[in-house]
Order: C-alpha cells, then sequence, then structure tokens
C-alpha cells in the first residue's frame, strides 16, 4: 500500500533529527546557523493554594486508575469477530505482508499505538497531574501522555509512535482522542488463527501485525472500570485509506495488580529476531522463556 506523509519536519532541527543526528548536534547546528526557535509564551503566575488544591480534588472524584497497575489478560493479536472492511489496497498489502521482512518490531522499533498497550502480561500504570495524564507501558518502555487541560490537536503534530493524545471525561469514562502517529507504527495485529476465519474473512491471520496505516489515521479510546479490577478499553480506529468504514477493535480487559510483583520494569530491546520463527517470519506469541532477553 502506498503510504503518502501527511507531516513534514519544518524545522532544520528536527531535519536534522530525521537525518540520524543526534539531538545535540542538531541543536548545535540549527544555534549557529542562528535558526534556533524563539520562545514567546508568556511564563504563567503560580496558582494559589486553592487552586491547587481544587485541581486535586477534581483528580480524586474520577474512577480509581491509578493505584497498582494494569495486565491484558486477552491474547496478544486481535480477534476479529466482525472482520474489517478493508479497502483493495490494503487487502493487497496484507496478502504481500512478510512480518520478518517488514515489521518494524523485528527492528527495535516501538510498537506504537495501540498495539503497544495489548501485549498480554506486560502491565501498565497510570500517573496523573492536573491537566495530564501518564501512562507509562512496559512494552517498548515508552510512557504515554495524555492531555487533559481541555487543549486542541496541533494542526501539524510531530509524528510520533504514540501519536498526541487528548483526553476528555464523559461521566466516569476517558475518551482519548489520538492523531499524529508515525507513518511505520504498528497498529493492528491479526487474528487468533487462520482456522477461525469465516469465508471471505480477510482479516490478518495470527503472526501478522499490519501496517502502514494512511495520514489521517485516529485513534478514539473509551476507558472505563467495569469493577474495582477490571479496566477494559475500546478503540475505534479511523482510517479510510485502511477501512471502507471506521473499524471498532474488540473491547480489551485488563486486571488490576496491587502487589510488588505487578510493577513494571524496565524495557530495552536490542534484538527482537529471537521473537521470530525463521521458517515461517511469524511472530512467537509465547515469549516466556525469553523474556531475558528483553
Amino acid at each position: 500500500m502506498t503510504y503518502i506523509p501527511a507531516f513534514r519536519m519544518k524545522t532544520p532541527v528536527l531535519r536534522a533529527l530525521c537525518g540520524g543526528l543526534s539531538a545535540m548536534a542538531a541543536l548545535t547546528l540549527a544555534v549557529d546557523a542562528g535558526q534556533a526557535q524563539q520562545t514567546t509564551e508568556t511564563p504563567t503566575a503560580p496558582k494559589s493554594a486553592a487552586e491547587q488544591a481544587k485541581a486535586w480534588q477534581d483528580i480524586a472524584s474520577r474512577p480509581d486508575f491509578w493505584q497498582g497497575t494494569w495486565q491484558s489478560i486477552a491474547p496478544i493479536a486481535d480477534n476479529f469477530t466482525i472482520p474489517p472492511d478493508y479497502t483493495p489496497s490494503a487487502l493487497a498489502y496484507i496478502k504481500a505482508y512478510k512480518p520478518a521482512e517488514d515489521s518494524p518490531f523485528t527492528n527495535c522499533k516501538p510498537l506504537g499505538m495501540p498495539f503497544v498497550q495489548n501485549i498480554g502480561g506486560m502491565p501498565m500504570k497510570f500517573f496523573q497531574s492536573p491537566g495530564m495524564i501518564a501512562l507509562y507501558i512496559e512494552t517498548s518502555g515508552m510512557t504515554r501522555f495524555i492531555h487533559t487541560d481541555g487543549r486542541k490537536h496541533s494542526e501539524e503534530p510531530n509524528p510520533a509512535y504514540l501519536g498526541e493524545s487528548i483526553g476528555r471525561w464523559e461521566g466516569d469514562t476517558l475518551v482519548v482522542d489520538t492523531t499524529g502517529l508515525a507513518a511505520d507504527t504498528v497498529f493492528q495485529m491479526g487474528r487468533l488463527s487462520e482456522k477461525l476465519r469465516p469465508q471471505g474473512d480477510h482479516s490478518p491471520v495470527s503472526g501478522v501485525i499490519f501496517g502502514p496505516h494512511g495520514p489521517n489515521l485516529r485513534l478514539v479510546e473509551r476507558i472505563r472500570l467495569i469493577d474495582f479490577n477490571t479496566l477494559e478499553i475500546q478503540t475505534t480506529l479511523y482510517d479510510d485509506t485502511v477501512f471502507k468504514k471506521p473499524y471498532a477493535l474488540e473491547p480489551r480487559k485488563f486486571i488490576r495488580g496491587i502487589e510488588r510483583r505487578n510493577e513494571p520494569q524496565e524495557w530495552a530491546c536490542t534484538d527482537n529476531r529471537d521473537y521470530l520463527d525463521p521458517t515461517t517470519g511469524k511472530l512467537e506469541l509465547n515469549v516466556k522463556d525469553k523474556a531475558q532477553s528483553r
């Protein structure tokens, strides 16, 4: 599937970064060229004690996502009860896809949204401060930032594996809208078994990580507590280059872990090729014995 980037790195600093230079070297080049961007924002005055207390009271009134950690209890692969209605170009890409060669994950690139949150057994933990929710995800060792201060999406967000996420509360449900995802973000994985595919279902089989998405991929998540120990995330994908109509993934459930052994650990990817079957190019879904290679 042909992908046309929708985002352009406009500043000299970002262009240098994309060319593989270190952040420090890129910044030095920009400063030497006299092209460093100037900060125009006026510093804000500190909030009063009463304002700070009110902000934390608002957080305390929200559903308790914060205690302990959350781990997915579903399989890694998405089980497409209702298969996606793919565009012809997406179907052609799926049929030609070779996981061992085409998956960014093979070369230790981050998985990206929403697949990064869906790895079974890998914990994630919520943190919150006024105006922002942070979510540390052990898979890929990434921290996701969800802005809840009422802002709008950037007109041209810098492409990122986790995208730019804006959240709002609808009652006890956190609704998160994410755009600005990097072109090679892994955003969907195949069903559990080829034997489960109904006739005419062309969704990827287990082991297939599907991508790339189009330039305007948008994710909308609805995050809520079913009970104190169960979190549900329902994600809808909007991408008219891949799906003929918006596609809702199966709601994914996560179980709360309170004990110390449930705490997230550091993730450092150096070589993911051990997770691939060299004969089939498919991901090995049972990686328990190889967890120490992270």
